[in-house]
């Protein structure tokens, strides 16, 4: 039982804005006047929704902050995480009802934290998608740093998981489709999660999965400090840092997002998880937890062959045999639902397994032979702009093209320090820009800041009497017009250090002989 009086907990409540004196007097008079009990004064509040319990609460335990936020008024804690504490709350002048995420009081005094805080926030509040979680607005008010995002209706996957102990089948594909939805559109954006997983996936009353806490990995995680003493932020969860040591892969390798897809979609088929879960930090960054992986046929000998090949996929421990990016991922999650739908039920097989890993290598190499590099094109002839588009997004490489050259040169000198270049190989081509195109080329090859690009130079005829011109070496390469594609692409992989099979790509570009540039 509370030990303040009615008239202490409407003047607590007037004093902390949550009531207006006239609100004030309304729920007095209702609850039978001045003398009246604390307990009548509570039930018309919370009956009449001038108050929520959690207000109440606070207000007897003598709480005068943490009520407001800009313009959101706070109705109840939603969660709370190492870092920050989610509420729901009001608008003071719409009603709109959203959520707010608060860094905690320890932590506002903290630089780094808080301004990675408002950095991440800033950066997810440009990805708009059904399958993830809006940022509407990321503000410092008096020490206290927050954002506000939509409120979902509905529950985490891991306490939807607790709660059915295991998922149906198509209901669990559904669901890892839409994360992979929300993960390829933000991928295309440059922003991977960095900690996906149960917990991070919001399902809505309508039951549509919403990814959450997108790109704020790097609040949530391990530090490292330096030989100096400084602390520096790791962009990654403990798991993420554990899978890369096990994998020997970079800290930021987009194929980890795949990974622990898989680990979400092996857990809600079996209703555990593939990963010991454990708070020790020693065995969370342990390799053993990543390749000692209770097979799932183990949990569920039953399930389709094609829904245990796609599990095994994208829990591939060589990232090279994952897919390659969240859009593949999805691909081959629609292709197993499209098989089941068919009837393609019959239990895994291990031996018809290896015969599909093969296969699947074969169909899909030309789609990830460019993930994650980007080609810039420079000319000012469309056709050959289209052309090089076409083909080359096609085996899954970024392009960008440009048809003035000096504008290009501008976008690799205006760069920040912390920023990656625009290209990781530079096309030019003679047959819109002309001698233009050589001293384009050769301007490149003199500056400082991308001497070190590779580069391909398309000669025309027109041309071709000043190729002594241009500065080639081995990682500047001349191809004379009109070619075949299968050139233009034997040229990438040289000077990009592509890890294709060399047989299988001389099949396939034997399939682009036909296309000419």
């Amino acid at each position: 039982m509370s030990q303040l009086s009615a008239e202490q907990l409407t003047q607590r409540a007037h004093e902390c804005r949550l009531l207006e004196a006239s609100e004030l007097d309304r729920a007095m008079s209702a609850a039978g006047g001045r003398g009246t009990t604390f307990e009548s004064l509570q039930s018309v509040l919370l009956k009449q929704e001038y108050l929520t319990n959690w207000q109440i609460q606070r207000l007897i335990e003598g709480h005068r902050r943490g009520y407001f936020y800009g313009q959101w008024k706070v109705l109840y804690l939603v969660g709370a995480g190492t870092f920050a504490r989610v509420y729901r709350a009001t608008h003071q002048k719409t009603g709109e009802i959203k959520a707010v995420k608060v860094l905690r009081n320890r932590y506002s005094a903290d630089l780094d934290t808080r301004e990675r805080f408002m950095h991440e926030a800033r950066t997810v509040m440009r990805l708009r998608h059904p399958n993830i979680v809006p940022i509407h607005e990321v503000s410092d008010e008096s020490g206290r740093t927050f954002m506000v995002m939509d409120f979902i209706e509905g529950q985490n996957l891991r306490d939807f998981v607790k709660a059915h102990d295991k998922v149906k089948r198509h209901v669990a594909l559904k669901m890892v489709r839409d994360v992979a939805a929300g993960l390829d559109y933000a991928f295309k954006l440059g922003v991977s999660h960095r900690d996906v997983k149960l917990s991070n996936v919001l399902l809505s009353t309508s039951g549509q999965s919403k990814i959450v806490d997108f790109g704020l990995a790097s609040v949530n995680t391990e530090v490292d400090v330096d030989a100096a003493g400084k602390t520096n932020f790791n962009p990654r969860s403990i798991d993420y840092a554990g899978l890369e040591k096990a994998t020997n892969v970079h800290r930021n390798d987009e194929r980890s997002d795949v990974y622990f897809l898989g680990v979400i979609l092996y857990h809600m088929l079996t209703g555990h998880s593939p990963l010991e879960e454990t708070r020790e930090r020693i065995k969370r960054l342990s390799p053993r937890r990543y390749r000692e992986i209770v097979p799932i046929t183990n949990y569920e000998p039953d399930l389709p062959h094609r829904l245990v090949i796609l599990v095994n996929r994208l829990m591939e421990l060589d990232p090279e045999k994952r897919p390659q990016t969240p859009g593949l991922a999805m691909r081959e999650i629609d292709q197993t639902v499209d098989a089941i739908e068919r009837g393609k039920n019959q239990r895994y097989d291990p031996e018809a397994a290896k015969k599909d890993a093969e296969n699947y290598q074969k169909i899909t190499h030309r789609e990830v032979e460019g993930s994650g590099k980007t080609v810039m094109v420079i000319d000012s002839n469309q056709k050959i702009q289209n052309a090089l588009r076409e083909k080359l997004k096609h085996l899954g490489y970024r392009v960008l093209v440009i048809g003035d050259p000096q504008r290009a040169l501008v976008r690799f000198m205006e760069l920040d320090p912390a920023e990656e270049r625009p290209a990781d190989c530079v096309i030019f081509g003679c047959s819109g820009l002309g001698y233009d195109g050589i001293q384009a080329f050769n301007e490149f090859a003199d500056n400082e800041e991308t001497q070190n690009i590779p580069a391909i130079i398309l000669v025309t005829a027109g041309v071709k009497k000043y190729l002594a011109d241009a500065k080639i070496s081995d990682q500047r390469l001349p191809l004379n017009l009109p070619l075949k594609f299968a050139k233009v692409r034997v040229a990438l992989r040289k000077l990009l250090g592509s890890s294709t099979d060399d047989g299988l790509m001389d099949a396939q570009a034997a399939n682009d002989g036909t296309t000419e540039i």
